[in-house]
């Protein structure tokens, strides 16, 4: 029998973590991958002891990070489980998730591992970095591209982009999450009805725009305006988070960050899920919402676009209030179109799968294997 391969998952905060696009895309894919005979799927993340250990979840390998090296920061963490995932471990392949660690693979190569870059989106093009921070993203886009064995990206519209610099990439795209089991009486204890609110599900990050919710769902009449739920962790800049509480009408509720099942119960009975934000790689979220078959509001970015086929009812023109504010009325007003839009969009969630998402990504540890 030919011995299994093993194939390291880096750049998350660890396989229970659910800070965002990577944390999730890295839990899935490792689960799917448990399934396939000859792959051995290990995850590195943070942990909670003095030193590394090692777990198993899922059928899926842990390796935890010592508290301490936590807290010394994202990218020495990373850079701690890299090294140890390479000497103990002795991983057949390596992705690394996203800009930042994407720069590690230089050590990758260094140490003989396959090593496959995996970009999100082009972090380095985020509002929130400049100077060094957005240099090192820049240089860890470049090692996906240059010094990686292969760099994969979500979207087709960042495949685009390299091709149009000369870049090679191989597009595998997120699967879709299945919602989790609602929760009882959870919608009644926060004072929402089904069918009788807003969703935005997301970071309380600059590019995610949320400010641009805010204005927009401040501006509907007010004797007809629904509940707009935020559920998305604080931001990192105190001054965005006071301006976003500012500009906030009576009729939103910030919930900060939720579990899987609650949000999983909010997805499921809100009338309308916005995305408006203008960075994206491929949304798990707008991914969610269209496999709950909820129909969805999302900024025409190139990466929301091709998600949606480009379809006129489900998008508005990044950065603009008052397009996003007559769509909402017009899905607001229009009952039987949320129900058409809504029926449109599961079908185009078909084309997302996490099983085969796992199966390309692992195809290509077999490539690094020569097989």
């Amino acid at each position: 029998m030919t011995q299994r391969l093993k194939v390291a998952w880096l750049g998350g905060r660890g396989y229970h973590s659910s800070y965002g696009g990577v944390e999730n895309a890295i839990r899935e894919l490792a689960k799917e991958s448990v399934r396939i005979p000859d792959i051995e799927p290990w995850v590195a993340g943070r942990g909670k002891g003095w030193w590394f250990q090692r777990t198993e979840q899922d059928g899926v390998h842990l390796l935890e990070a010592p508290k301490w090296l936590g807290r010394l920061g994202h990218a020495l963490c990373t850079l701690g489980l890299l090294l140890y995932t390479i000497v103990r471990i002795r991983p057949d392949t390596l992705f690394l998730f996203a800009s930042g660690p994407s720069l590690l693979s230089v050590i990758g190569r260094l140490f003989g591992a396959h090593t496959v870059a995996c970009l999100r989106a082009i972090d380095s093009q985020r509002d929130g970095w400049r100077g060094l921070n957005q240099k090192v993203l820049e240089l860890g886009e470049y090692a996906a591209t240059h010094i990686a064995h292969q760099c994969t990206v979500n979207s087709l519209a960042m495949q685009r982009y390299f091709a149009a610099r000369q870049l090679d990439t191989i597009y595998i795209p997120n699967g879709i999450t299945p919602l989790a089991e609602p929760i009882p009486g959870y919608l009644e204890r926060l004072g929402l009805e089904p069918e009788g609110y807003l969703l935005y599900a997301g970071r309380l990050d600059p590019v995610k725009r949320l400010d641009v919710l805010l204005q927009a769902h401040r501006q509907l009449p007010p004797e007809s305006r629904p509940m707009l739920v935020v559920a998305g962790g604080k931001c990192k800049s105190q001054e965005y988070q006071t301006k976003l509480e500012q500009m906030a009408s009576d009729d939103v509720l910030f919930l900060g960050h939720v579990g899987q099942r609650e949000l999983s119960t909010l997805m499921a009975s809100c009338s309308l899920f916005v995305l408006p934000s203008v960075l994206e790689g491929m949304s798990n979220s707008l991914l969610t919402a269209m496999g709950a078959g909820r129909p969805v509001l999302c900024a025409d970015v190139p990466e929301n676009a091709d998600v949606v086929a480009s379809d006129p009812r489900v998008l508005f023109e990044a950065d603009n209030v008052a397009d996003l504010l007559a769509q909402l009325q017009a899905h607001l007003d229009q009952a039987e179109r949320r129900v058409e839009v809504a029926k449109t969009i599961k079908s185009l969630s078909a084309n997302y799968s996490w099983r085969q998402s796992a199966a390309a990504f692992c195809q290509l540890a077999r490539e690094g294997r020569g097989g």
